[in-house]
């Protein structure tokens, strides 16, 4: 019995103990993370293990003052099974307030859609994967290293690994005097509502005009789309923008690019992404609560009416045992044969039974 105890026992307890893991398998999210991620990422930085991932930063155009740049970082030769891929571009290594914007960068959209230095992705089968930030340069001009950082896990979770890039070095050269751009205030939004056909607001700076052409992610012929500028100057140059993009339903992402003119002159912007949510709830919590209420009523009356008509039927005959309660009371007396002695109402009555065996 006792080595029974003991082997239900150590099964309990292996089932129950945890596995020794440094990795976060289900990852920790889109978020502004540091170089060292504070120890959240990887639990201690120190037992990361050194990825063998090449790990590349490229431009997607010429990087001038204030205008936005594409930043490529493209990841392969993978050999550790991953599938959660965490990606940081970072402006330094010191482990505190290196993110872009720390420096100076302005995000306008990361790889998934958001405003995030890092981002999680999932790998491919290919074992190669890239992410693009779209960010507006700094205003000092000159150099500025940008650095590519990877955390992903093993197979199984066990393992952690991380990995960061050469310094990759953008020259941010003095913008032409007038060149349209994009607003340094303006940030492209993540997503739009299923169904919402609503025109996307766009700011920009020195533009006389712009261009909007859009395509499902996927897809390689682009469309144009209608522009209207909503600025009250009524000078040349308009700087804020209503774009109509068609409303798109279910998990469907858009891709879309802006071009911005000055007279003759162009620029055409980064590739940019909106994803589709779905509708948000509409109601008042307590409508909610009540309507829960409600319906909870509803199941334990569907419940009480089903145990009434399934529960079997019980005669009044079985229920009303006064006769048998009263029987067993009486007691019988050797010494008075015929009679049995009521103790309740003391005294003697005739016992039927007598009368029966005697005839």
């Amino acid at each position: 019995m006792n080595r029974i105890a003991i082997v239900m026992l150590l099964c309990i307890s292996l089932v129950l103990a945890p596995g020794y893991s440094v990795a976060n398998p289900g990852g920790n999210g889109d978020a502004d993370r540091d170089y060292s991620c504070g120890g959240s990422c990887h639990g201690d930085p120190s037992l990361s293990m050194q990825s063998d991932a090449k790990i590349e930063i490229s431009l997607g155009n010429e990087a001038f003052y204030g205008q936005a740049v594409a930043v490529h970082v493209t990841v392969s030769e993978v050999s550790s099974p991953t599938n959660i891929f965490g990606i940081f571009i970072l402006s330094s290594l010191n482990g505190n307030s290196d993110t872009p914007e720390d420096y100076g960068w302005h995000m306008i959209q990361d790889p998934n859609g958001g405003s995030s230095n890092y981002i999680e992705m999932t790998m491919p089968s290919s074992g190669t994967i890239t992410a693009t930030w779209v960010m507006l340069t700094p205003e000092d001009l000159g150099s500025h290293i940008l650095y590519a950082e990877i955390h992903h896990g093993s197979y199984g979770g066990e393992k952690a690994f991380s990995g960061v890039s050469e310094g990759f070095e953008v020259i941010v050269n003095e913008v032409p005097e007038g060149l349209p751009g994009i607003s340094s205030d303006w940030v492209a939004p993540s997503f739009r509502v299923s169904g919402d056909d609503s025109p996307l607001h766009i700011s920009t700076r020195n533009s006389t005009d712009i261009s909007v052409e859009w395509m499902l992610e996927g897809e390689w012929d682009p469309i144009s789309a209608p522009v209207q500028c909503i600025s009250e100057s009524g000078e040349e140059i308009c700087n804020e923008w209503e774009v109509n993009i068609p409303a798109t339903m279910g998990e469907i992402d858009i891709v879309y690019r802006i071009t911005t003119f000055n007279g003759t002159f162009s620029i055409e912007q980064p590739w940019l992404k909106m994803g589709t949510a779905a509708p948000p709830f509409e109601g008042d919590i307590w409508s909610a609560r009540a309507h829960s209420f409600a319906f909870a009523l509803l199941v334990i009356s569907i419940l009480v009416t089903l145990q009434g008509r399934l529960s079997p039927v019980i005669q009044r005959e079985e229920i009303d045992q006064t006769k048998i309660v009263d029987k067993s009371s009486l007691i019988r007396s050797d010494d008075n044969p015929g009679w049995l002695w009521n103790p309740v109402a003391e005294e003697w009555v005739e016992d039927p039974e007598y009368r029966e065996e005697v005839e």
